[in-house]
């Protein structure tokens, strides 16, 4: 390994060092901002905003449209990262595996494959973690039902029936009617901090929830009956969901074996023989080989993703 690629593959190193070093860090603080909101209740304040080196960027990076839906992504999983240490984390990865490709294969084009991997790997992990959220929450959602109209109908007002699920059932249902308090004591209305959990689940059960709640504020009438009726809808719809899914897995799996594969070989050929793939971005006509491959491979995963959505 000559002194360049030794240099390359040390500032790659130490860059990635920084990014985690730099999390580690805001993550401490964190930790210890919400120690002391919780000493002190009356100065409770949102937690995200809080944190000082990432306030700026994060004030400028609210105007994108971009920025507001990587929000939602990560309200969505409950992380503790703000938009800007997502995308610093982004850009560590794709900056190492661009670096990490021009070490092995000795040519600076032999990092893209490595610095795109990067690209999606952080995205491919906040995507897992949002489904694998996603499924709990949808599975602890009939129990919360029942456990709420159990409530009320012992007696309890909303509050505190959200009060009683807040401190019984599991995560992460929880962790996001907590959340819900904390934005109660901050001075929205239930019914407020009620939409912004169907914001955070993005999940249809939940908003038709929501809704029957809205209008039982609006004409009146009881709250239990009609959350019993939903109740029985949801267990039933997630009963052919789950049939569905079952049916549907081979295909899913099917669908993303032959999205990822032509990457995966492309990647591997690019490490072992990377003279051999370079002719395919070589200037000229050859460059639509590889932008034409791309365009209808994701064409192919968006139309098998279509055929086995089934909507209940």
């Amino acid at each position: 390994m000559n002194l360049a690629l030794l240099i390359a593959l040390l500032v790659a190193a130490a860059v990635f060092a920084l990014f985690v070093a730099l999390h580690r860090w805001l993550r401490w603080t964190h930790e210890v901002y919400e120690r002391l909101a919780e000493s002190f209740a009356a100065a409770m304040v949102e937690a995200r905003p809080a944190r000082s080196l990432s306030e700026p960027l994060n004030r400028h990076l609210g105007k994108l449209s971009i920025a507001a839906r990587t929000e939602r992504q990560l309200a969505a999983v409950n992380s503790s990262l703000s938009v800007a240490e997502y995308w610093m984390i982004q850009g560590g990865a794709v900056l190492f595996g661009l670096l990490a490709g021009w070490v092995i294969s000795g040519q600076l084009l032999g990092g893209l494959p490595l610095a795109g991997l990067g690209w999606t790997l952080p995205g491919f992990v906040l995507q897992m973690r949002r489904s694998r959220r996603a499924r709990q929450f949808a599975d602890q959602l009939p129990d919360m039902l029942t456990m709420l109209v159990g409530s009320l109908r012992a007696g309890y007002s909303l509050l505190h029936a959200c009060r009683v699920i807040q401190k019984e059932m599991p995560e992460p249902m929880a962790s996001e009617f907590a959340q819900m308090f904390k934005e109660i004591a901050l001075g929205y209305t239930i019914t407020e901090a009620l939409d912004h959990l169907v914001e955070r689940a993005e999940n249809e059960d939940l908003e038709l929830i929501v809704t029957s709640i809205h209008v039982q504020h609006e004409v009146g009438g009881s709250l239990a009956d009609v959350l019993e009726t939903i109740s029985h809808t949801v267990r039933e719809r997630i009963r052919i969901l789950g049939e569905i899914k079952a049916m549907t897995s081979q295909q899913r799996l099917t669908g993303w074996m032959m999205t990822m594969l032509p990457f995966g070989l492309a990647t591997f050929m690019m490490l072992i023989n990377p003279d051999y793939m370079m002719g395919l971005f070589a200037p000229g006509w050859t460059l639509a080989i590889p932008i034409g491959a791309v365009v209808m491979i994701i064409i192919g995963n968006i139309v098998m993703r279509m055929v086995v959505k089934i909507e209940v």
